[in-house]
């Protein structure tokens, strides 16, 4: 395997004393740098071996600062971590000693970032004071909690990629009048209705079972949709006939149930000509095995689950 795939860590040994560590992650240069230089992020993902943790991380992150870890293991064991930035090149190089508590020696690391095209080599050198003190550090384990490590890095930024969607902009002409039908027809809950300083109302709802709020809104700064633009908003139910004919018993203006292939909907819209879906899914085999049929003759089986 290429020291340049994700997910290896590469290991070199240099002259009589150096080893040379290297792995490529899927994130850009700024971010990587980022993440091995800011308390904020290294105890989230740099704490060793299972059940420790960074509980201090301080970094004075210039050339002549120091920096200092204390790891903690769940018995209360401590290991510290410390050493001073010679070099800081953002996000570049850093160069730094590092002097691990229980009497190791003093090494000299140098640590580049390469940008790769939106991915970012890690190549990391680190120089001991000799070469026994270099094998006493590769027999102690060094290759195995290195991999630990940057499989622990990959987690951290996998996870800073994660996306919620949490609210949707519903530009209305009267909030009110929209108010009354959200909560009052459709039965969202109303979680906050505020007007922050005498400014703009902000008016947030939740649907029923939703981890997705709606923000009725008219003359917010930055939102500029004309009140009943807002096409298509998909809102999921188990079974798309009996949701519909809770709307009709709640006076909302639903359309007949369509079956798209297996998949129904039930079209309405609000008082300001905002468009809405009830979307009943079938169950993800029933899905899948739809979703290749109607793209088929649509579009691109690609786009399939």
């Amino acid at each position: 395997m290429s020291v340049d795939e994700l997910g290896v860590t590469g290991f070199e040994l240099e002259g009589d004393a150096v080893v040379r560590i290297t792995r490529v992650v899927a994130a850009p240069k700024d971010l990587v740098f980022a993440v091995h230089t800011s308390p904020r992020h290294l105890p989230n993902w740099m704490v060793g071996p299972p059940g420790w943790t960074m509980p201090v991380c301080e970094i004075d992150l210039r050339a002549g600062g120091a920096y200092r870890y204390v790891f903690r293991a769940g018995d209360g064991t401590e290991m510290t971590i410390s050493g001073t930035f010679e070099e800081v090149v953002r996000p570049d190089r850093i160069v730094a000693t590092e002097t691990w508590s229980g009497g190791w020696p003093q090494t000299r690391n140098t640590l580049t970032f390469d940008d790769l095209g939106g991915r970012t080599r890690i190549t990391t050198r680190v120089s001991y004071p000799s070469s026994a003190a270099r094998e006493t550090a590769l027999q102690s384990g060094m290759r195995e909690g290195m991999d630990a490590t940057y499989a622990g890095l990959d987690a951290y930024l996998a996870a800073s990629f994660t996306m919620r969607l949490e609210l949707v902009p519903v530009p209305v002409k009267d909030v009110d009048a929209a108010l009354a039908f959200y909560a009052g027809k459709l039965g969202f809950t109303v979680d906050h209705d505020l007007q922050p300083g005498g400014g703009p109302r902000v008016t947030q709802l939740t649907p029923p079972g939703s981890a997705c709020s709606i923000l009725l809104y008219r003359d917010l700064p930055g939102l500029d949709q004309p009140p009943g633009t807002l096409r298509g908003l998909h809102l999921v139910v188990d079974d798309a006939h009996l949701a519909r004919a809770g709307l009709l018993a709640r006076g909302v203006d639903a359309g007949e149930v369509m079956d798209m292939g297996g998949i129904l909907f039930v079209p309405f819209a609000d008082p300001d000509g905002n468009t809405w879906m009830l979307q009943e899914m079938p169950p993800a085999s029933a899905t899948r095995t739809i979703c290749r049929s109607v793209e088929r003759s649509l579009v691109d089986t690609r786009r399939c689950p």
